[in-house]
């Protein structure tokens, strides 16, 4: 139990568990095997015990068998009829959970260490969708010459090390700062200068126009592209 640490139930296997997953409603406790199979724990049997070694019964202790190796992952779809395990045997297995029946065998060229079961986009079974915000194509290639030679029109550059480069201001930042500057340009020390400060504080007034349209601009793009219709 989370609130209070609370051990609530400790099973004994034969073998190594190396997976384990719970089904959405918590009735079931499913753990993968060293040995390839996967056991089914029922969390609401009547003679269950604090300490218990697991057995097949009738309550809902049983075995899915079909692994040749150490089960590394498993998945429970949403509605709690599918089982989704992958091994080391290099397969991925789609389960009846009612049956213990594999009902699909997905093989891959290495062993699986992960697979999860997802919702599928709704987008997905439409197929005149069309994404929101269309993306360019990638190029094949990490660098791509300013100039375009040689390449296709749509291409995108994709540099790494991007995270080392330091942070570029945001317009808010710049505009702080030119607030600041503009504030100290007040100052008589400052201000008594002459005409060429009555320039500078010209030419910082509009760039701080200049930057608060550009900060309009986007406020109505991005208003625009969050409630145009999908």
């Amino acid at each position: 139990e989370l609130s209070s640490g609370e051990m609530l139930l400790s099973v004994l296997f034969d073998v190594e568990i190396m997976s384990v997953t719970f089904d959405p409603s918590e009735y079931f406790l499913f753990c993968g095997g060293s040995d390839g199979n996967i056991f089914q724990v029922s969390l609401c049997s009547q003679s269950l015990s604090r300490d218990k070694p697991f057995q097949t019964d009738n309550n809902g202790n049983q075995v899915f068998k079909g692994h040749r190796n150490l089960v590394t992952c498993l998945s429970v779809s949403m509605d709690g009829t599918l089982l989704l395990s992958g091994s080391h045997d290099e397969t991925a297995r789609l389960w009846d959970i009612q049956s213990k029946q594999s009902i699909r065998c997905l093989a891959h060229k290495g062993p699986v260490t992960n697979a999860v079961i997802t919702s599928a986009p709704a987008n997905m079974f439409l197929p005149d969708s069309r994404p929101a915000v269309p993306l360019p194509r990638f190029s094949r290639h990490l660098h791509v010459s300013e100039t375009g030679d040689g390449g296709d029109s749509g291409d995108v550059c994709v540099r790494l090390g991007l995270f080392n480069q330091e942070e570029e201001e945001t317009f808010l930042q710049k505009s702080d700062k030119l607030n600041a500057l503009m504030n100290a340009v007040t100052d008589k020390s400052v201000f008594g200068d002459g005409e060429n400060t009555k320039v500078r504080v010209a030419e910082l007034e509009e760039e701080v126009q200049t930057l608060k349209k550009v900060n309009k601009d986007l406020y109505d793009f991005s208003s625009q592209l969050l409630t145009k219709p999908t």
